[in-house]
């Protein structure tokens, strides 16, 4: 296979699953324009999520005619099954992340082998007898919003003939493992269902060519679903995040406590220990690892120093401590607590630049002009002591024109000269983003929640994070630091140095969008990182701009490690959102393993080795399992983030009552609309066939979905189900828009009233209280029930519109 990746016969990159469709799959190459698509578990060849794989390229049409043949026939089963009063379920399409109903794909393939695979990848789910438990079994897939608990399997008078069991994963992209019934507790088939809510932990183990299936073992027992502990513990494993201590040889590389800075370092560092340096973080913080200095200098000059901490000192290489915080790859930050990469002493004390004591770190200092133009670098290490720990609302204090509060603690130097440099710090940064801006950036932020917990750990209190100058203050320093080192390595190591790329978005994604936009009447320039900006500069509206963004997320690309070695062409550095050649991460090797590699490169450069210790390959497998680390722990934070807003969400329902949030319409296709809630960041889809209407209507001119309400239509987590089997029964379906568009009356004047393309701000809903009419098109506003479904795993939050007509 590397011979043929080699001459180009075969093509190598990263599988991901559609959580959707499980059958669909694509393959992201580094030597291919677009992704390759895989049809099928059988071309799939056993290949899981994240896996690095050797793809064969096959012809499009004949996969692409393979997949339509395929799915009429399950169209026709289905159709034929419904008839029959069987399978009341519905199959649900949507367009997920890769959905590929609508748009033949460019590239299709086969993989014919299987080159890295993450090692000790668990899987949690539930146990079962049969793999056919309950409607969702079969190849179709339930929407969030059916709520139909899956039943174990048959049980007959005597189980004891049964030789496999079968773990049902949480995670829909992972295949069922098959379960030696001796891994299982001793009475499970004495009584399956004690088990039913049970969360178990599993390993595969061998996957024969043969067999359609994984063979595995099971790891752990971890407990019944709903309960946190349960739910937290089964993110981790999923996301195949170490939670253990580290092993005593790995601790033996500590040095011993009390610890001070060796006289030797005095003598090769530059000493800035007299410096004004202070760090600014998030108020609970304990992993201090970057802070800043600025010195006014003559002609309108400033010295400005970023300070990282000195962590690649302590943690030398092959030891077995630098082989656990490889194996770690970054710090994971759940609401509730953090797993660190490195152990405490290292993350909150040695590392950590905490105000009044004397630390070791590694430098980025420019001189620069009144307008954050760099005139001159230098890299080194320094020991420095920092006179002050700022939380961000402290720094935002002295930008809002007022004093630091008192709370926050100067040593050494004035509190006025602290907030001077705050001052002169925040001038710079606003002139650096604004040409950073003029360049061609663009900002993509999605929401993000907080939360405050009480004693018992149970979230009382959820807000969207908002960002302040004073985190974009920091932002951009730390951008600059890490710029300037990514230059500076890839200019001394061009096969070796390790950076950080950001490719363009997904084409057919990002065309979606912009066809999108356009149809609601905004110009969106999607060419170029800039132009991107520039198209949303130029909305007006506020609102409008608030919308579009989300939906422009989604064609996004997550940011990746890389080594230079593994292109011939530098474009491919490029990092499309801050639209520079080249970006590494230099300034958080406390958390992330990646930069304490950018330190050692750094290094060897300043000790003036031709080669930095590390071969090509060595960088390129460091950079795919900091990759794949990197993206376990985001996907860790988002979904324990889920896991404690279900929490809340439960816990003041009981409370308060019933959950009424505003939300907007984000997009509207002919049968749905997608909705956000901006309060909790929710976004869902909601499907025709399950609103209790008496008939709807798609109108084509202006993309909005107009329904008319039943009297007393309800629709929640109790009546969703019966909803779709009464649409189903009566043949009020959403393909039949047509014959249904036949039977609304001329006079319905709502379908003749169009909104302008263009308009600017959100349009609260359309009533029409005479037929309980009501609109929905991209930007409008209108209530949602939510509930929270606590008897699944992970939980879930089902989103509701409410027919405004209801008396009570």
């Amino acid at each position: 296979m590397i011979e043929a990746i080699e001459n180009g016969t075969l093509y190598q990159g990263i599988l991901r699953i559609n959580r959707r469709t499980r059958t669909d799959s694509y393959v992201t190459s580094d030597d291919l324009e677009y992704d390759i698509y895989i049809q099928g578990l059988r071309d799939r060849n056993r290949a899981l999520e994240g896996d690095m794989v050797a793809v064969r390229l096959l012809n499009v049409d004949t996969i692409w005619d393979r997949k339509k043949y395929k799915d009429s026939q399950k169209n026709q089963n289905q159709s034929s099954e419904d008839k029959n009063g069987c399978n009341v379920g519905i199959e649900i399409e949507t367009d997920d992340e890769d959905n590929v109903d609508k748009n033949k794909p460019k590239l299709c393939g086969q993989v014919v082998g299987i080159l890295h695979r993450m090692e000790g990848q668990q899987y949690t789910g539930t146990l079962n007898i049969d793999r056919h438990v309950g409607p969702s079994s079969d190849s179709k897939e339930k929407d969030d919003d059916d709520d139909t608990n899956d039943e174990p399997g048959p049980i007959t008078p005597n189980n004891n003939h049964i030789r496999l069991l079968w773990l049902r994963p949480t995670d829909k992209r992972a295949p069922f493992i098959a379960i030696p019934v001796s891994h299982a507790p001793d009475d499970f088939l004495k009584d399956p269902s004690k088990y039913k809510n049970e969360i178990f932990a599993a390993k595969a183990t061998r996957w024969p060519i043969d067999s359609q299936f994984p063979f595995g073992k099971l790891m752990s027992d971890i407990g019944p679903l709903g309960e946190m502990a349960v739910e937290a513990e089964s993110i981790l494993a999923n996301n195949n995040i170490q939670d253990t201590d580290f092993s005593s040889k790995a601790l033996n590389a500590l040095p011993k406590t009390p610890w001070t800075i060796p006289e030797k370092e005095y003598k090769t560092r530059r000493d800035l220990r007299s410096e004004r340096i202070f760090t600014i973080d998030p108020e609970t913080a304990k992993d201090l690892d970057d802070a800043l200095h600025i010195t006014r200098l003559e002609n309108q000059q400033y010295e400005v120093g970023v300070h990282i901490a000195d962590v690649s000192y302590f943690l030398k290489r092959n030891t077995q401590l630098d082989v656990e915080a490889k194996d770690r790859g970054t710090s994971t930050y759940l609401v509730d607590r953090v797993i660190p990469m490195l152990p405490s002493l290292l993350c909150e004390q040695l590392c950590s630049l905490n105000p009044g004591v004397e630390r070791l770190a590694f430098s980025v200092i420019w001189k620069m002009d009144s307008a954050g133009n760099i005139l001159d670098t230098w890299f080194g290490r320094t020991i420095i002591k920092s006179c002050a720990k700022l939380a961000y609302d402290d720094a935002q204090s002295v930008i809002d024109k007022n004093d630091l509060p008192t709370t926050a603690k100067v040593v050494d130097h004035s509190v006025a000269s602290v907030e001077q440099d705050i001052l002169d710090l925040h001038k710079l940064s606003l002139c650096m983003r604004k040409r950073r801006y003029e360049n061609g950036a663009l900002s993509m932020n999605s929401i993000k929640l907080s939360f405050k917990l009480d004693d018992d750990g149970e979230p009382e209190k959820v807000w969207v994070y908002q960002l302040k100058e004073a985190n974009r203050l920091i932002e951009e320093f730390m951008l600059r630091a890490n710029m300037s080192v990514a230059e500076k390595i890839c200019e001394h190591y061009p096969g070796e140095a390790m950076l950080r790329r950001h490719e363009p978005p997904i084409e057919r994604r990002l065309d979606e969008f912009i066809s999108v936009a356009q149809s609601l009447g905004y110009y969106i320039d999607g060419s170029t990182s800039g132009t991107l900006q520039a198209s949303f500069d130029a909305i007006e509206s506020e609102d409008v701009k608030y919308v579009l963004r989300i939906l422009a997320i989604k064609p996004m690309r997550r940011a990746k490690y890389f080594c230079v070695g593994s292109f011939d062409d530098t474009s491919k550095y490029l990092h499309f959102a801050l639209n520079v050649p080249m970006y590494t991460h230099f300034t958080s090797p406390i958390r992330r393993y990646a930069d304490v590699i950018v330190h050692r490169q750094l290094e060897s450069i300043l000790q003036g080795k031709d080669e930095c210790g590390y071969q090509k390959k060595t960088v390129q497998s460091i950079a795919l399992q900091c990759n794949r680390k990197k993206d376990g722990a985001k996907n860790a934070q988002e979904q324990s983030g889920h896991l404690y807003l279900s929490r809340y969400l439960a816990r003041i329902s009981q409370t308060d009552g019933p959950i009424i949030r505003d939300a907007i319409v984000l997009q509207v296709n002919s049968d749905v609309f997608d909705l956000l809630v901006p309060d909790y960041g929710l976004e869902s889809r909601v499907y025709m066939d399950a609103m209790p209407l008496e008939r709807f209507h798609y109108d084509t001119d202006d993309n909005s979905l107009v329904v008319f309400w039943k009297e007393d239509g309800v629709m929640n987590m109790d009546t969703v189900g019966k909803i779709r089997e009464i649409n189903k029964a009566t043949n009020d379906k959403i393909d039949n828009a047509a014959e249904k568009e036949q039977n609304i009356p001329e006079s319905d004047s709502a379908l003749s009233n169009k909104s302008p393309k263009g308009h600017q701000g959100f349009d609260h809903c359309h009533l029409e209280t005479s037929n309980r009419m009501q609109k929905f098109k991209t930007f409008t506003k209108f209530k949602v029930l939510i509930q929270v479904n606590t008897e699944r795993t992970p939980p879930i939050n089902n989103i509701y519109p409410v027919n405004p007509f209801l008396k009570k």
